[in-house]
């Protein structure tokens, strides 16, 4: 079989991870991977470094933000700015589509695989060329991004329901995205984050960790972004450290910091929270934390938290939106609901008890070897994409 990947961005973050994790578990089952990429960039290299096909074509999103004002001329002023942008990305998908569908027709494809939400040329390919169509909803767009179908989401969702299997990350995504779409295409199918040999080998290095540490580390990973809560996370930390002053905080994240690095020269905690920026491998955050932090209210998965797991540590989370479907709360990790104050205390009862938080990320780390793999990812989107090609 051979499946067409159209992804919608160039960096390695969490959506672009999750493919290249499914297209190395696909390989079991003979799935030939080619993959359209809207640039140049680290995933492009490392699919290419993989030997597996990739074309470079400027892809448009279907989804930006809304212009807003209190202002009414300049609002007016706004909209038409918007209003041009949106018809400008529609034509020039519209005038990629013909060298998009001949580039297909070379690789000879069989399924055409959409892996986000907010980017519609895989159904127009799949129309114009009779192919299947698999659409992946990896995100809120609108909760986690502010940003919104260009068309609306009436049009939105008449037309991702045209795809012949959708695939959520989360039960959240699904409610919120595919409300009103048949159900019998809709697929759950959680991000598998490693292999099994990969979780096995992250068990063994936890096992290596010092435990006899100067101070308590915390990590936060993502892109830094006002909706994923590193504020948060600082002035918690703020709060943490008038008892135990020694207590860290790892950022991970590439993104604008200057903000955040404001607030933390303002409460005084320089000494205690380090800004590590964007890196390709998140592990090395997990390995020199003792615990990680997720703050987004409005995670669609949360990679991240399943991730840590695998790393074998416990996770403070936001409880909402898909972190809540995997944390199980004094089992694996702690909710928390509410703002620092509430994010403090659960900070607090992992530094007093750092014995039984170590034994809540070894929970945590059985649970995702058996939800998250590499393994179980793949099987689940093989089954969808058999059923829709009848093999």
């Amino acid at each position: 079989m051979k499946v067409a990947f159209i992804t919608h961005y160039t960096h390695l973050y969490g959506a672009n991870r999750s493919l290249l994790n499914l297209i190395d578990g696909l390989s079991k089952y003979k799935v030939s991977a080619h993959v359209v990429s809207p640039g140049e960039g680290d995933m492009a290299k490392i699919l290419q470094d993989r030997g597996v096909p990739v074309a470079i074509m400027p892809i448009q999103r279907w989804m930006s933000k809304r212009p807003s004002s209190k202002e009414p001329l300049r609002w007016i002023f706004l909209y038409a700015l918007w209003l041009r942008n949106v018809l400008r990305r529609f034509y020039r998908n519209f005038r990629l589509l013909p060298a998009l569908a001949q580039q297909l027709r070379e690789w000879e494809i069989d399924v055409i695989y959409t892996n986000s939400s907010v980017i519609p040329i895989g159904a127009l390919a799949a129309w114009k060329l009779r192919l299947p169509h698999v659409w992946h909803m990896r995100e809120f767009s609108d909760l986690d991004y502010d940003i919104y179908p260009d068309w609306g989401t009436s049009i939105f969702r008449r037309i991702i329901g045209s795809a012949d299997a959708l695939i959520s990350i989360s039960e959240a995504v699904s409610s919120h995205l595919l409300n009103g779409v048949a159900n019998e295409r809709v697929h759950i199918i959680y991000n598998g984050i490693a292999s099994e040999a990969d979780f096995d080998r992250f068990y063994k290095m936890s096992q290596t960790k010092s435990r006899h540490k100067e101070h308590y580390t915390f990590a936060l990973v993502g892109l830094i972004h006002p909706n994923k809560g590193q504020e948060t996370a600082i002035r918690a930390l703020a709060i943490v450290a008038k008892q135990y002053p020694d207590t860290h905080l790892l950022i991970v994240g590439g993104g604008d910091t200057t903000a955040l690095e404001r607030i933390v020269s303002e409460l005084g905690m320089e000494n205690n929270i380090e800004f590590w920026g964007y890196v390709k491998e998140p592990y090395a955050a997990y390995l020199a934390a003792d615990a990680t932090l997720v703050c987004s209210k409005y995670e669609a998965m949360g990679r991240v938290t399943a991730e840590a797991m695998s790393a074998c540590l416990p996770v403070i989370g936001f409880d909402h939106a898909g972190t809540s479907e995997i944390i199980e709360h004094e089992h694996t990790g702690l909710f928390y609901r509410g703002g620092p104050e509430e994010l403090a205390a659960c900070m607090i009862r992992f530094i007093k008890n750092p014995g039984w938080a170590s034994q809540l990320g070894y929970y945590g780390w059985h649970i995702a070897r058996k939800k998250y793999s590499t393994e179980v990812y793949a099987e689940n989107v093989y089954r969808v994409l058999c059923s829709i090609t009848h093999r």
